[in-house]
C-alpha cells in the first residue's frame, strides 16, 4: 500500500479522495490546506456535483476521521513547514491548481517523501517531466521523483493524436476546449486581471487562454508547429467537450477512424479512452473516469482526409482517476 498526503484539498483533491475511499492500494494519509479545516470536511461530504459522500466522516483534534479512517489535517503554507518523514508520506499530489516549479518540488522531496505528483502544468516544462498516460508511457522513467500530469485537456487529446498518427498520420491538428467554469471564473462581472475573465461565467461563454498545445507538444514531439488550441468557458459546473479538426496523411472514412478508435479503446488505451454511440450530452460524463470518451455519432469528414472529432470528459474526476492510476503505477518503483 502507498502512503499518499494531498496538498490542496480543492476539486482534485476531493475528487482524489473520493476516488480512492476503500481502495486497498492507495492509502491518504494527510490533507494540507490553508482553508478552515470545518469548511473544507462540509465540501467533502457534500458537493453540488457528486452529491453526498456515502461515508460516516467526523472530525477530530488533528484530523478527521472516513469509515474508522483517520487522516491528519493540517494547514501547511508550503513545503518548507512539511514533516513527510514524520506522517510517513511516500507519495505528495501537489492539487493546488497553481503552476509548480522544481524548487518547490525538491523542497517537499528533501522533507522526506520519495515522489512527487504535480497535478497541474509545470511552470517550466523542461524542469518537470510531464507524463500523459497513454500518450507517452515509454519515454517515462517512473525510478524517478517527479511528474506532472499536464493539463485535463492534453490528457483527453495526446492518447488519441499518437493513436491516429501511428495508423493514419496526424499532419496538423486545431482543438478547441469548450470547458465547465471552475473557482477561478467570476459569479458576476467583477475587475480583475482580464477583460473576458472579469466577466460572468454562469451567464457567458468566455473565450480563455489555454497551454494544452504546448502540452501537448512536450509529450508527442512530432506535432511542432502543426497544432494550436483554443478555449471556451461555458455556464454549466462540470462535463467538458473538446471539438477536435485533423488533417490526416492517409485517406480514411469516418467509420474506418471510428473503428481505428473503437479498437484501441479495447486494447492499448483501454480505461483511458473510451467510445461511445449514445447521443449523450455534457451531463452524462460526469463521474466519468476516462481521460476522453470519444462521440462516434458526432465524427465528421470532408474528403476522407480532413476529420473532426468530439471528446467528452469530465475535467476533475477524470484527470483524478489518472492521479490514482500514476499513483499505483509508481508504487511498485517505492
Amino acid at each position: 500500500m502507498t502512503n499518499v498526503s494531498l496538498v490542496g484539498f480543492g476539486r482534485i483533491g476531493r475528487d482524489l479522495f473520493r476516488q480512492t475511499l476503500g481502495d486497498k492500494d492507495i492509502n491518504i494519509v494527510s490533507i494540507s490546506d490553508t482553508a478552515d479545516k470545518k469548511n473544507l470536511i462540509y465540501l467533502l461530504k457534500y458537493d453540488s456535483i457528486y452529491g453526498k459522500l456515502n461515508a460516516e466522516i467526523h472530525e477530530t483534534e488533528t484530523g478527521i476521521v472516513v469509515d474508522d479512517k483517520e487522516i491528519i489535517f493540517n494547514s501547511w503554507k508550503d513545503g518548507d513547514e512539511a514533516e513527510w518523514v514524520k506522517i510517513g508520506t511516500d507519495v505528495v499530489i501537489l492539487a493546488t491548481g497553481k503552476p509548480k516549479t522544481k524548487k518547490e518540488v525538491d523542497v517537499h522531496l528533501s522533507k522526506g517523501c520519495k515522489k512527487v505528483i504535480v497535478a497541474s502544468t509545470p511552470d517550466n516544462f523542461k524542469d518537470i517531466q510531464i507524463f500523459i498516460p497513454g500518450a507517452n508511457d515509454e519515454n517515462i522513467d517512473f525510478k524517478s521523483n517527479v511528474f506532472s500530469l499536464g493539463s485535463n485537456t492534453a490528457n483527453a487529446v495526446a492518447p488519441i493524436l499518437k493513436a491516429l498518427d501511428k495508423d493514419v498520420g496526424v499532419e496538423r491538428a486545431f482543438l478547441t476546449t469548450v470547458h465547465g467554469y471552475s473557482n477561478s471564473n467570476r459569479l458576476a462581472d467583477v475587475a480583475g486581471e482580464g477583460f473576458r475573465l472579469n466577466r460572468a461565467a454562469g451567464e457567458n461563454i468566455i473565450p480563455s487562454i489555454t497551454k494544452s498545445s504546448e502540452v501537448i507538444v512536450n509529450v508527442l514531439p512530432f506535432l511542432k508547429n502543426k497544432i494550436a488550441s483554443s478555449s471556451m468557458t461555458v455556464p454549466i459546473p462540470d462535463g467538458s467537450t473538446v471539438d477536435l479538426t485533423i488533417d490526416i496523411r492517409k485517406e480514411t472514412t469516418i467509420e474506418e477512424i471510428n473503428n481505428l478508435l473503437k479498437n484501441y479503446s479495447e486494447n492499448e488505451l483501454k480505461n483511458i479512452i473510451g467510445i461511445t454511440y449514445d447521443p449523450i450530452v455534457s451531463s452524462d460524463v460526469v463521474r466519468s473516469t476516462f481521460s476522453g470518451l470519444i462521440d462516434g455519432l458526432a465524427t465528421m469528414g470532408i474528403n476522407n482526409k480532413k476529420i473532426k472529432l468530439i471528446i467528452w470528459f469530465d475535467n476533475g474526476w477524470g484527470y483524478a482517476a489518472r492521479i490514482i492510476d500514476t499513483i499505483k503505477r509508481l508504487g511498485q518503483e517505492l
